[in-house]
């Protein structure tokens, strides 16, 4: 009986606690949804024409995007094969029923709900069922500036996605090394994968820390870990092998622009800790007020034997490596380099550091205040923090100071991004929404293109073709996965079309595969024939990706299967 009745309050507890989050996500955005516009700059572009793109694809019946026709200046950039897409699909369904920018703050609303619940539902999981503490993580989770910063200010979404997934990537590993349980990491591991690739990279990075910390503390590992771990890695590999098979099939070693790698935009400590306290969202500082306190004091109200000293022990390791305190310049030219801004380490300081602050509150004990009382006054200091964090965001896009320029026209005349190297930010609304992918992104325009594309893009964008080497302009109809020119292109004539070429390419003529060939300039190009008034270029995927597809189905099938039977 007693145990029913505590079992029962403990239910209660998390009832209320969900319900917080979810009412406290919905405080956080809806003066932003109110606004009815944003000031939109940097991955902005890249990620919207990515979505839109989806999105007028499910419009006219097709689920699945390769290539981008529409929109990234319709010369079929497969950005779409290269960098995850599945976590847009709920944004792009969504403005089915939305109006623009709606949609967006609506999904970023929904990416903060599973953000939040995902942290408390692991934290009470690591904390053995403290539902409090993992409420509090959960919380401080949520309003770390560098998580705002991601969606609310630089609009940097792989990343933002990603963030989800940090807490089942910990939780795994804490599964892993104690428990003997491995599904949980592949789970998170998979989801990194269906989000960024350089936060997965980052995610192995960690996940060699932790192992390299438990080692320092029992000594040894055993052979069953080993195993464990071997049976996460295969479960992982059933779970994601989709995703990689066009990297393997169409960009290792095909000569396509990528991201340089590097280290830029690094931080002197001095500076990164000035940022913290202003709490601002930006990448700078990104930790925040009460992360860095946390940094600076922890120490003194952390159990130096637990594990939750671990946890922030890697939290100031993870914050070092954000700065110049750590010598970046030894490791540029090693695997290191392809995270390019050490600043994205800030995301895994930041989880680190909450597991050690939510602990150090839950251990906080007041003589004479109920424990509601102490979290609503937290709550209350949450959302001041969170409010000081996104003012001058939420100021730029109501356009308080009328110093943001708006978005009045679509692009006339030769190719151009829609910002300059400025970068300066732009105002959009539901009524100038779609004027912008006339225009192409700053940031990812150019990635994963052909090389020789990347080096003759200013005629590609600009939709020049060539017959015979003469500069011809053909009439062009886009459409789901494919462009369609249309001409009268003549026998033994070389078209060379303003259509990126991938190893995947395919070329119909009158409705029947031709040959082609990558032109010089990384485009299609084909020596005809026969007369034929029409091509149509599009991407025909493998069947070793149509294999991984129905892989990963079945696995999940499985996974959820037995997940549910177990329960």
């Amino acid at each position: 009986m007693i145990k029913s009745v505590k079992a029962g309050n403990r239910d209660y507890k998390e009832v209320l606690a969900i319900v917080g989050i979810i009412i406290f996500t919905a405080v956080m955005i809806i003066p932003f949804i109110m606004t009815g516009q944003l000031g939109v700059h940097s991955d902005w572009s890249f990620h919207s024409a990515r979505v839109q793109q989806i999105y007028l694809n499910l419009k006219r019946g097709q689920f699945l995007t390769y290539i981008g026709t529409d929109t990234f200046s319709k010369v079929g950039n497969a950005n779409f094969l290269f960098y995850p897409v599945i976590f847009l699909y709920p944004w792009a369904f969504l403005k089915f029923v939305f109006a623009p920018i709606t949609a967006y703050l609506i999904y970023i609303w929904l990416l903060f709900i599973a953000t939040g619940l995902t942290a408390f539902f692991c934290m009470q999981s690591f904390s053995r069922g403290k539902t409090l503490q993992a409420f509090y993580f959960s919380i401080i989770y949520l309003i770390a500036p560098y998580h705002l910063y991601l969606t609310l200010t630089n609009y940097v979404l792989g990343e933002a996605i990603a963030y989800t997934f940090i807490p089942i990537v910990l939780l795994g590993m804490y599964n892993l090394l104690y428990k003997g349980k491995w599904v949980t990491l592949a789970i998170g591991m998979t989801l990194m994968a269906y989000s960024h690739y350089v936060s997965l990279f980052i995610s192995v990075e960690v996940c060699l820390l932790i192992s390299i910390c438990y080692l320092i503390q029992n000594k040894s590992i055993e052979l069953s870990q080993l195993f464990s771990l071997l049976k996460s890695i295969v479960l992982f590999m059933l779970l994601s092998f989709w995703q990689f098979v066009p990297l393997v099939t169409d960009y290792v070693g095909k000569g396509l622009a990528s991201p340089k790698p590097g280290f830029w935009l690094m931080q002197n400590l001095g500076d990164f800790i000035a940022f913290a306290f202003s709490n601002s969202a930006t990448n700078g500082g990104g930790i925040g007020l009460v992360l860095i306190v946390t940094a600076l004091l922890g120490w003194k109200f952390i159990d130096k034997n637990s594990k939750y000293m671990w946890a922030y022990l890697l939290g100031i390791l993870l914050l070092l490596m954000i700065t110049t305190v750590f010598p970046w310049q030894y490791f540029s030219t090693t695997p290191l380099a392809i995270i390019q801004f050490p600043y994205r380490y800030t995301s895994w300081a930041v989880a680190f550091l909450s597991i050690a602050l939510s602990k150090g509150l839950f251990n906080i004990k007041f003589q004479d205040i109920k424990g509601y009382r102490i979290s609503m006054v937290l709550i209350v200091v949450f959302m001041l923090l969170y409010a000081g964090s996104v003012y001058s965001d939420y100021a730029r896009n109501i356009q308080k100071d009328g110093s943001v320029p708006i978005l009045f026209s679509k692009r006339k005349g030769e190719y151009r991004t829609l910002r300059d190297s400025r970068d300066t930010p732009i105002i959009i609304n539901n009524r100038n929404y779609d004027y912008q992918f006339s225009y192409g992104a700053l940031y990812g325009e150019t990635d994963y293109m052909p090389m020789a594309a990347f080096n003759n893009s200013n005629s590609i964008f600009n939709h020049v073709s060539y017959i015979n080497g003469k500069k011809e302009k053909i009439k062009q109809e886009d459409l789901p996965n494919q462009i369609v020119y249309t001409g009268n292109f003549k026998k033994n004539d070389i078209v060379n079309l303003p259509s990126l070429a991938y190893t995947n390419t395919v070329v119909k003529a009158d409705n029947k595969t031709v040959p082609h060939q990558i032109s010089k300039r990384g485009t299609v190009e084909i020596k005809l024939l026969q007369h034929t008034d029409r091509f149509i270029v599009t991407y025909a995927p493998t069947k070793i990706l149509l294999v991984g597809w129905m892989l990963s189905l079945i696995t999940w099938s499985i996974v959820i299967g037995v997940h549910f039977k177990e329960k």
